[in-house]
């Protein structure tokens, strides 16, 4: 059985592998050993800044989105064995339904993610560099009811 719910604290650390094997998965431009850097960062970010939502089958959690307070997704993350299942979009539609107005930065590299998110309904409206470290462009992306 599928359901889409609010994360409990004692999955954290579950979210935190699936971010982890996700995100090195769909960004293979960034060196493995920057997120490896940046953990820390998203244990706090993904727990304590947003609200996080599960997709979990059969008891097992195959999907995450995490929405700051502003309305920022910071991220939508399947795990890759599961891919092309609808995982994600039934994630966001969740969120769509639950905002009038959400944002996205998506990396300019990744251009599966910015189909991605030209499909779900959002628009490119600005672009910035993400980090002086990594040195890599993100777009920003808007969509609203």
């Amino acid at each position: 059985m599928e359901n889409i719910r609010k994360m409990k604290a004692e999955e954290a650390y579950d979210i935190l592998e699936l971010w982890m094997k996700s995100f090195t998965h769909g960004h293979p431009f960034i060196e493995d050993n920057f997120w490896q850097k940046y953990y820390d960062t998203a244990k706090e970010s993904y727990l304590n800044e947003k609200d996080t939502y599960v997709y979990a089958k059969d008891g097992k959690i195959l999907g995450f989105i995490s929405v700051a307070v502003d309305g920022t997704i910071k991220g939508i993350y399947v795990d890759p064995e599961y891919h092309d299942q609808r995982i994600g979009t039934k994630l966001a539609y969740f969120v769509q339904d639950m905002y009038m107005a959400l944002n996205m930065d998506v990396y300019m590299k990744n251009q599966k993610a910015l189909e991605y998110a030209t499909y779900l309904g959002f628009l490119i409206v600005g672009a910035y560099v993400k980090d002086e470290e990594e040195g890599e462009i993100c777009y920003r992306l808007s969509w609203s009811k």
